[in-house]
């Protein structure tokens, strides 16, 4: 149930906060009344685990923002029923008994639920959700499950809370890649620095990148995949521009710094890729899968070869390689960033 709640209320709001009003070209402002909103409306969230329990999740409601805990807290309802004897036997430490399995007796159950939820900026400029379920208090308890409850008391919030930290296993990541998913909701404002929390409301706050997107080279993979190798990246110190290669041969050092591996692309034609060819202006190199590429003619560059070879088009896994422009310098920059990595 904790799961359900966390990644309904994190997928919601990250849907629905890309188009409040901007109070500032870098900041987004969530009130109370907004945030309030948006929990009014989710939908009844069903959970089950065959055989122990089975239930909605329902009402959910704004309690607080935590300004000193950072935390939005919320509250919701947890009605359903659960088998006693597989609960019983989680009480009392029972071994399993031998022989078949004893036919459920299915009691009914009624919980108040509040869940302390933590914004941060993520890695990539988005937000990260934490959460943990706070406070669970009882309202409806039947048969003699009832009765051990009310003997153990807080003992019994633990193991219910237990199957919550079950169904919540490997929460985090199943939330953030919904985030992440998600990212394009987020690129009208840049990335995502800080969040600062009032009695009142939440600030989301952004920066933004000076560059200019000039579309996308072509379509690369994020991490290493079968048949790939790492497109370094090095910048000219005197100059500033970029220099892109799979050669682990290091430039002049007196001229370049190494800056990590850019993407991963195949140093080889594969099937649906195109190459990548790189060509060299006064200034800088400029990389293109137009082999012809009249403009860059004109403008002085000169075709160096193939720099590697990547899609030309969205494949399965593979991530855009996007080409910014620096208006302040002339000098574009290649990276699978959507913000040009918060380049300022």
């Amino acid at each position: 149930m904790r799961r359900i709640a966390a990644i309904s209320i994190g997928v919601f709001l990250l849907a629905t906060w890309a188009r409040p009003a901007v109070s500032a070209p870098s900041e987004i402002k969530l009130d109370r009344d907004f945030l309030g909103s948006i929990l009014a409306k989710l939908p009844r969230c069903p959970f089950e685990k065959s055989g122990q329990y089975r239930g909605v999740v329902d009402g959910f409601r704004l309690v607080a923002i935590e300004p000193k805990s950072r935390q939005i807290v919320v509250a919701c309802t947890v009605v359903g029923e659960f088998d006693e004897n597989s609960i019983s036997a989680a009480l009392t430490k029972a071994d399993k008994p031998k022989g078949p399995p004893s036919e459920p007796k299915w009691r009914r159950f009624r919980f108040e639920v509040r869940v302390a939820i933590n914004i941060e900026p993520g890695s990539e400029g988005t937000p990260r959700l934490r959460f943990k379920v706070e406070d669970v208090k009882r309202r409806e308890l039947t048969g003699v499950v009832g009765t051990l409850a009310k003997v153990m008391g807080p003992g019994f919030d633990r193991i219910v809370t237990s199957y919550a930290d079950k169904k919540a296993a490997g929460l985090n990541d199943h939330l953030n890649a919904e985030v992440v998913r998600r990212v394009a909701l987020f690129k009208d404002y840049g990335m995502l620095c800080g969040v600062d929390y009032f009695a009142t409301h939440v600030v989301m706050l952004f920066d933004l990148t000076r560059f200019r997107s000039e579309g996308v080279a072509g379509y690369v993979f994020a991490s290493q995949e079968p048949g790939t190798i790492p497109l370094y990246r090095w910048v000219n110190m005197r100059r500033g521009d970029h220099f892109y290669t799979t050669s682990t041969q290091e430039p002049d050092p007196r001229v370049y710094r190494a800056e990590g591996v850019a993407c991963y692309v195949f140093p080889q034609a594969e099937r649906l890729t195109v190459p990548l060819y790189r060509w060299r202006g006064k200034l800088e190199c400029l990389y293109s899968t137009d082999r012809m590429n009249e403009p860059l003619r004109r403008a002085g560059f000169r075709p160096e070869g193939i720099a590697c070879y990547v899609f030309a088009t969205s494949k399965d896994d593979a991530v855009p390689f996007y080409r910014f422009l620096d208006p302040g310098r002339g000098l574009h920059f290649y990276t699978i960033h959507p913000q040009a990595e918060f380049a300022k």
